[in-house]
């Protein structure tokens, strides 16, 4: 394989063939046939990238077995149902319930990844492939609420905002144009429509923003009247992720999986037994990590048996955090890149709600998101089972320092806060008989067992983790352990990382794509990707 060919190949293994920023996947995943027969792998971590390493290294006939930590597969992959109980790591460090689903049976709120882009084709495929259905999920409305609280109350919809700063600042510029060409013409007639401007190229309101009042046979209906632009300016709008459905990640169309986000978690299951047995050990925690010659040494703990499996390779998707406390001879500059990163604080908190209020005549919503100052941060609307009597919503999701201090709260905390701040975007959360405590449920993923966090905070500019993304790129012992998940991707926070992962890796074991990075990689930026530019 030439050098050319080389990184050819690492490149669309991680990002496709669209450049750094692609997502895109325009092939299946095919692999020549393996290398040795009978070669065993570790698989530690059930996640998303585990699961899809397992997938796809049995069907080249590699002998796997999956050791996860927890009682379930999935990872952050996780959906809550009836009966479902959650832990958190509690102040002596040991796990501790913090809830127990009570959703009426059939409902469910997903309380790690929640959509799916219509560019992650790998994800898409898959879905299609083990047979997951999916449907649309609704990433904004026009019906939309934005609220902020800084002196004073704000609650304007989304076309409101939208529409009105748009008609204001393509006013402001058509005044400043004086017509002495056709280009100009053509410019201020451009404003006019895109600011649906008056004649004289001011603007008055739009019927965009919405009515005054609803139509009737009398009368034709009028614009609402604008937002002024000192308060527009005033609110700080844009800095409370209002844009966010332009970027590339969050445009339409996007996806969920009908019946929620562990369906595909469940596919993968049930396809792994199927073909090649029980090949996932729940339950198995690992206690440390020894390169051997010729393979690798997972020392486990399971049903509170000391264990040992030994394998010719092995692929980790433990989360840095948690890889990091493990005992493991790996080397000082591979150790360093495990360290080097720390994982992002996010929490989220979802209701049950006895009636889906956001679709009455006052407010009528049908999915979407609306945001506020408040440290919920957000609350997403069901995308799913419009007109029916109950639902489901995501009462806060946040991040950082705000999803830092929400997780220091105990649960019972994070309910009443959660439920203060919707109430402020929708009054009938303040009711309990409509949305009961003993419906609501919080996860604080950095409190989360055998996770510690919701994803990768890598920083594009820190000189560190240029180093330490780059080596984690590469195996240690010898082409023999690797470290996979969305961890270590261009997509950290995304389903679609993990499994470009998983491919990667798969990659380099089968000697397709080179075992040491031939160039400099771009370092991804974890804030962008997962909340949006700023």
């Amino acid at each position: 394989m030439t050098a050319r060919t080389a990184a050819d190949a690492l490149r669309e293994a991680m990002i496709g063939q669209g450049g750094p920023e692609a997502t895109g996947w325009s092939g299946s995943f095919e692999q020549p046939p393996a290398p040795r027969a009978g070669a065993t792998v570790a698989i530690l971590g059930a996640g998303v990238a585990g699961l899809t390493a397992a997938y796809e290294l049995s069907k080249l006939g590699y002998r796997c077995t999956v050791l996860e930590a927890s009682d379930r597969a999935g990872g952050r992959n996780r959906t809550a149902r009836n009966g479902d109980v959650l832990r958190e790591l509690g102040p002596s460090g040991e796990p501790v319930t913090t809830h127990e689903c009570s959703f009426d049976e059939g409902l469910y709120l997903n309380l790690g990844p929640g959509r799916i882009p219509h560019h992650h084709r790998r994800v898409l495929d898959y879905c299609k492939a083990l047979g997951v259905a999916l449907e649309p999920y609704i990433k904004e409305t026009t019906a939309n609420v934005i609220h902020l609280a800084d002196g004073r109350v704000v609650r304007w919809r989304n076309r409101q905002v939208a529409n009105d700063t748009r008609g204001h600042i393509a006013a402001m510029l058509a005044e400043t144009l004086v017509q002495r060409d056709a280009v100009t013409g053509e410019l201020l007639d451009l404003l006019r429509v895109f600011g649906q401007l008056a004649e004289d190229h001011s603007y008055e309101g739009s019927t965009r923003s919405g009515y005054v009042e609803d139509p009737n046979v009398h009368d034709f209906p009028r614009p609402a009247p604008p937002i002024p632009l000192s308060d527009l300016l005033e609110s700080g709008f844009w800095r409370h992720s209002f844009y966010q459905p332009v970027d590339y990640l969050w445009q339409a169309t996007m996806f969920q999986p009908v019946g929620g986000m562990d369906q595909i978690v469940t596919a993968f299951e049930r396809e792994l037994s199927k073909k090649f047995g029980d090949i996932v050990e729940l339950n198995s925690e690992v206690t440390e990590i020894r390169l051997i010659d010729g393979g690798v040494a997972v020392e486990h703990v399971r049903g509170g048996e000391s264990r040992t499996l030994v394998a010719d390779y092995c692929v980790s998707s433990i989360p840095l955090p948690v890889l990091r406390g493990i005992p493991a001879n790996f080397s000082s500059g591979f150790k360093d890149a495990i360290n080097a990163v720390e994982f992002a604080n996010t929490c989220k908190v979802g209701w049950q709600a006895e009636e889906r209020f956001w679709e009455n005549d006052t407010d009528q919503i049908y999915g979407g998101i609306s945001w506020t100052n408040h440290p919920i941060t957000q609350v997403w609307y069901p995308s799913n089972d419009y007109f029916s009597t109950t639902g489901t919503v995501t009462g806060a999701y946040n991040f950082t320092d705000v999803a830092a201090k929400f997780g220091d709260l105990s649960p019972s905390e994070r309910l009443a806060q959660a439920r203060a701040g919707a109430a402020d975007l929708h009054p009938r959360f303040a009711d309990e008989s409509v949305v009961p405590t003993a419906k609501g449920v919080t996860v604080a993923w950095q409190k989360v067992p055998y996770q510690l966090g919701g994803w990768a905070g890598w920083d594009s500019g820190d000189p560190a983790h240029m180093v330490a993304y780059k080596q984690l790129l590469q195996p240690e012992g010898d082409g023999r352990f690797y470290v996979l998940g969305d961890q270590s991707s261009p997509l950290p926070g995304w389903q679609e990382g993990a499994m470009m992962s998983a491919h990667y890796v798969i990659g380099q074991i089968q000697g397709i794509i080179p075992l040491t990075v031939p160039e400099a990689v771009r370092v991804p930026d974890s804030v962008a990707l997962t909340q949006g530019s700023r």
